[in-house]
């Protein structure tokens, strides 16, 4: 099956709670490769795991600071910036800055391999074992963005060592059926049809906004200096702020 099939079939799946994901209640670890993805693919779960009380730990892979060529916000400036940004999404989630663990790796150079993949992937098997974690979230591997592969990688890699539960969100993976949210992309054929829960996060809803325009280098003209700096496209915002959320679960 094509991923555009697959995810054009997922739309569609019944809405579940939070129960049918997560059915244990064993603490949760999710890996965002960089300051918004937590909150684009994940932020109507984060704002639900918060709001019950259950322990999660979010871990920002990258430093965030590729997404602009600026003067005013240099890399230093523009990963400390970004970093503020994601402190203060999780806030309109719910959850506190003890919360957020970064690797602080570089921004579009994220390992996939290699010495700099295996320790970053030691560093968050420690914390998975630290919380003691039953599940591990990371970005589907068919996001088309070589930071996100990498954070899916790890997140496998972590799962199958520890016998974690592994779950997969899209982000950049929509633009599979909808190229206009930055650029098509080639089409993919999936070796397997993943299983999965679409999550109504509909009360959740206005949090996870919060949380997104927390974000302003990433969805406002905040960095001046850089018009051709990324920012999300409202074709973007509109796939990616929907009433619910797509989970798969790939457990090894």
């Amino acid at each position: 099956m094509k991923a555009t099939e697959f995810l054009r079939a997922a739309e569609a799946w019944p809405l579940e709670g939070l129960e049918a994901l997560l059915p244990e209640a064993g603490p949760v670890l999710l890996l965002s490769p960089h300051p918004d993805d937590e909150s684009l693919g994940c932020g109507g779960l984060l704002a639900q795991l918060a709001a019950r009380g259950r322990e999660v730990r979010v871990v920002l892979v990258s430093d965030g600071a590729a997404s602009h060529d600026s003067r005013l916000y240099p890399p230093r400036r523009l990963a400390a910036l970004r970093q503020e940004e994601m402190a203060a999404a999780l806030a309109a989630l719910g959850l506190g800055p003890e919360r957020l663990v970064t690797l602080g790796l570089p921004d579009g150079a994220v390992p996939q391999e290699g010495p700099g993949f295996e320790a970053a992937a030691t560093a968050i098997g420690g914390l998975a074992l630290r919380d003691g974690a039953t599940t591990i979230l990371a970005p589907w591997e068919e996001d088309p963005h070589g930071d996100h592969l990498a954070t899916w990688r790890m997140a496998r890699h972590v799962a199958g060592d520890l016998g974690l539960r592994l779950l997969a969100y899209p982000v950049w993976g929509w633009r599979h059926l909808y190229p206009g949210m930055l650029a098509p992309v080639e089409p993919v054929e999936l070796a397997a049809v993943p299983r999965g829960v679409r999550l109504d996060i509909a009360a959740e809803l206005p949090a996870k906004r919060a949380a997104v325009a927390a974000h302003r280098s990433q969805t406002t003209g905040l960095i001046a200096d850089d018009p051709g700096g990324f920012v999300l496209s409202p074709a973007a915002l509109d796939v990616l702020l929907r009433p619910w959320e797509l989970y798969l679960d790939l457990t090894p």
